[in-house]
């Protein structure tokens, strides 16, 4: 059966040449192949679809290899050995083929000169792409009746492509610093005034102060400057005709402990007053 078919596909090949050799100008014919180094050795071939415009509906044929078939490969693209064929009724001294896959010019074949019926074999080293290509043979292409013919070429592997770098997950939100506790307002100052129970409580606290430093002076006592600084807090707070709770009940304090000293007791029984001092 393997035989049966190989014949098959090569009397077709011959049909095809027969049918090119008798064109009056250079014709693309046999199979499009893609061979190793050597240039001898197949590695996918075959016939190309044979067209007179440059657009086609039908199937294209199809040739699949690896990228481990290509000579290089690098950023998503491979190099192959390609070969064409093509042939002329008449000589031709100089031709020029081109390659488009995908509709973009991979090889130009320049000067090629052909003899009478003479089957020349084209070698070419295109880049294809890792994936699908159509590639459009273009024979002659610069004369006025060019021969076009159209096969895919299907390309496994990545074709030295890396692999996409997956993209950075996305920074937290920034956490929002919390704000800081509203400051309280402070508590309203409450005053003594004249007139109130306290008010009369600091205003003898004075007058029993001044006695203490105008009659204490001189007389060794040794706390005369503790008396010295009360009684000028107290004059102060009764000059200002007014106290605030706090300072009132520090004075107070203050004046309670002088009062219930055993030293100061003593030192105020022992006063006789001296001539002048109130």
């Amino acid at each position: 059966m393997k035989t049966r078919l190989v014949t098959a596909a090569a009397l077709a090949l011959i049909a095809q040449q027969g049918f090119a050799a008798d064109a009056p100008t250079a014709q693309l014919t046999g199979f499009v192949r893609i061979v190793k180094s050597d240039g001898k050795t197949v590695v996918a071939q075959a016939a190309p679809l044979l067209v007179t415009s440059s657009m086609t509906t039908s199937k294209l044929p199809e040739i699949t290899v690896s990228d481990k078939d290509a000579f290089m490969s690098a950023l998503g693209r491979c190099a192959f050995n390609l070969q064409y064929d093509e042939v002329s009724a008449t000589a031709v001294a100089s031709s020029t083929n081109r390659l488009y896959g995908n509709d973009t010019l991979i090889a130009q074949n320049t000067q090629i000169a052909l003899a009478p019926k003479v089957v020349k074999t084209i070698w070419t080293q295109p880049y294809l792409v890792a994936g699908a290509n159509n590639v459009k043979i273009v024979v002659n292409a610069e004369s006025g009746a060019p021969s076009t013919g159209w096969v895919r070429i299907n390309v496994a592997g990545t074709c030295g492509k890396a692999a996409a770098t997956p993209a950075p997950p996305p920074a937290p939100a920034p956490v929002a610093a919390p704000k800081p506790a509203p400051t309280p307002a402070p508590a309203p100052v409450a005053y003594i005034q004249p007139g109130s129970g306290d008010w009369n409580n600091l205003n003898t606290a004075w007058g029993y102060s001044n006695y203490a430093v105008t009659q204490l002076k001189g007389k060794g006592y040794a706390k005369y400057d503790e008396v010295v600084r009360l009684n000028a807090a107290l004059t102060a707070a009764i000059n200002a005709k007014k106290i605030s709770t706090a300072d009132y009940a520090t004075l107070m304090a203050a004046w309670n402990a002088l009062n219930a000293d055993a030293a100061f007791k003593a030192a105020m029984a022992a006063i006789v007053p001296t001539p002048g001092r109130k």
